[in-house]
């Protein structure tokens, strides 16, 4: 019974389908931890970015997952558990197999050190949430390099639209860091004339006198 419900099940069609929002989550994930973190946010709207920055790190990796267990039980070019979850070791697309695995890797560090966050101390833990950024890039190649709908212009077009986003709010968030350092004083080496005793500034009175 288990083996007809998997002979006839869409495998081709969820691998595609979960594949592309596995990503798409992934981007919504990254996307809203940049937001939140910008200085501009601050109180509900940033409570909320926040929310659904987790929401969508879960969902990616659920997504993921479900991505992965059905590439191994696909008829007609299943993957080995060897293949799944050694990198690099895959029969078609090593390469980009790879990066998927590393990418997924990744992600299951950073759900577990936002889980550990306490215990790690904001250093630590922000800087194992920077592996976002590689596991984001690894996904957005794994995408390219194996996804079979990757050579239609529209899906090429959503990767290249999101990875230019991610690197726009990085940016953007960078530079308006940056505008909190100190203040630039216009004219602070300007020393007002010191008044005489009758009120006239001394340099004018001096002028006129000479």
């Amino acid at each position: 019974m288990a083996q007809w419900i998997v002979n006839y099940l869409p495998t081709w069609g969820i691998i595609r389908i979960t594949g592309i929002a596995a990503y798409l989550m992934l981007f919504a994930s990254v996307f809203l931890g940049i937001a939140q973190g910008m200085p501009a946010a601050k109180g509900k709207p940033k409570a909320l970015m926040y929310k659904w920055h987790t929401k969508t790190t879960w969902l990616a990796f659920g997504i993921g997952l479900v991505h992965a267990l059905t590439l191994y039980i696909d008829y007609y070019s299943p993957f080995s558990w060897g293949e799944l979850l050694i990198p690099f070791t895959a029969s078609g697309h090593p390469v980009g197999s790879g990066l998927g695995t590393l990418a997924f890797y990744g992600l299951i560090v950073v759900l577990l050190s936002s889980d550990l966050r306490n215990k790690l101390g904001r250093k630590w833990w922000f800087m194992i949430h920077l592996l976002s950024y590689p596991v984001f890039i690894g996904l957005l190649f794994h995408g390219l390099m194996t996804g079979t709908d990757s050579d239609h212009v529209i899906v090429r077009l959503m990767y290249v639209f999101t990875g230019l986003c991610i690197i726009g709010m990085t940016v953007l968030r960078a530079m308006m860091r940056e505008r909190k350092g100190p203040q630039i004083t216009i004219g602070s080496n300007h020393t007002p004339p010191r008044p005489s005793a009758d009120g006239m500034p001394l340099r004018e009175l001096t002028g006129r006198n000479g």
